[in-house]
């Protein structure tokens, strides 16, 4: 079948789907309650209710967080966790005294400017939705599973020394918690479909021929930075953030350069040409090396910024395999970024041979070539007509 007939259908295919999940399907976001307040209360306690507004006077005024944390293994870590959970309690009871009793389940509202915008909300939000509620499923496993360590019973005998054990402090316990762990569920699912992404490029590239790895690799190249520009104007739009769109049509710049390089040029006579040009395997290596370096300092950025008030995406991918969305991760973070550090070394030692081998063959046929055929290197030795290869072996 052709391809554009294979496109054509495909495009009435998706259009079709998309009018009938509108007109029999109606998507909705999870509604998962990840943490229970029964298990932020202590076995065998008795707990009385009190008021919201008097959690939020507590909460407010708590500022003996020193006195009540006693010498522990878990100290500084409780204190860190404490302050955070005291900031984020302030805020939203600023924000509104009683989010802990809402008059009803907050389910956002999705408002649809254009057909386009309506078309992807069908075809997207089923799957996004049924995604979204599995990751909640696994979060509130781990979860369970951090509250039968120690450091949790630390930390919630530290908490409730500070503003008391009733029905609304396990509440406000159990809300953080579910806050947090929600906050992490779209970088869960991001994660993993870059994880995806990146490993069936990577077998790609390693299983091809050996001819044909340099070719594929920029292909992956490109791919990468023009998924990475789709996520950025997806954001941008979303989030209305002009940097982030002028760094989306920075990286679309570059992946349209790396599918189909561009070589400029500038004549008195002609004035500007444009001629396509074939990467050689040195420059895609170099490209390659630049897109991972580049990814390397975003992670080590995040890990150096990133804070329990304002976590980072490291932080509650690390919190969502451990459960603990209560403490910094610092170990944990500080590991990662020796293996990074340690893995861009490795990479970039692998570059620079593969660079210099490369260059020792280039010089090899070059001096066959030149006993070979005199004229070799001269002006217009090569045919009229010739893609022109930029950093390959042989031209």
């Amino acid at each position: 079948m052709p391809r554009r007939k294979l496109l054509a259908f495909l495009l009435i295919g998706l259009v079709s789907l998309s009018f009938i999940l509108a007109y029999f399907a109606r998507p909705h976001p999870p509604v998962v309650e990840i943490v229970s307040p029964a298990s932020a209360i202590p076995p065998g306690k008795t707990v009385s209710p009190t008021g919201g507004n008097t959690l939020a006077d507590r909460v407010a005024n708590s500022f003996g967080l020193a006195l009540v944390i006693v010498e522990s293994e878990f100290s500084e870590k409780n204190a860190l966790g404490l302050e955070a959970m005291r900031i984020w309690a302030r805020e939203n009871f600023h924000r509104d005294p009683s989010f802990l009793h809402p008059v009803s389940l907050a389910v956002p509202v999705e408002i649809h400017h254009s057909v386009f915008d309506s078309l992807l909300y069908n075809l997207v939000a089923g799957p996004l939705y049924f995604s979204q509620g599995r990751t909640m499923e696994f979060l509130r496993w781990r979860i369970a599973e951090f509250q039968k360590t120690r450091a949790y019973e630390s930390f919630r005998s530290d908490y409730y020394d500070l503003v008391g054990l009733d029905t609304e402090s396990a509440l406000l316990l159990a809300r953080y918690q579910s806050d947090r762990a929600k906050v992490a569920v779209n970088v869960i699912l991001c994660a993993a479909f870059w994880i995806f992404v990146a490993g069936a490029g990577i077998c790609t590239v390693i299983f091809s021929k050996p001819g044909t790895r340099s070719t594929k690799g920029q292909r992956l190249l490109s791919y990468g930075w023009l998924l990475t520009a789709l996520l950025y104007t997806i954001i941008a739009w979303t989030q209305n953030l002009v940097p982030v769109m002028v760094s989306g049509l920075l990286c679309l710049a570059v992946g349209l350069y790396l599918r189909r390089p561009v070589l400029i040029g500038y004549g008195e006579d002609s004035g500007l040409s444009f001629r396509l040009v074939s990467l050689g395997s040195r420059v895609v290596a170099v490209c390659s090396w630049i897109s991972l370096t580049l990814l390397a300092i975003r992670l080590l950025t995040w890990i150096k910024t990133g804070t329990l008030v304002n976590p980072d995406p490291i932080t509650l991918l690390i919190s969502s395999w451990t459960g603990d969305f209560l403490h910094d991760p610092l170990h944990a973070k500080r590991d990662i970024g020796k293996l990074i550090g340690l893995a861009w070394v490795l990479f970039s030692a692998w570059v620079l041979q593969y660079m210099s081998v490369d260059r020792k063959a280039y010089r090899e046929v070059e001096a066959e070539l030149s006993t070979l055929d005199g004229s070799y290197g001269r002006p217009g030795a090569r045919k009229r007509g010739e893609t022109e290869t930029v950093g390959s072996r042989s031209r």
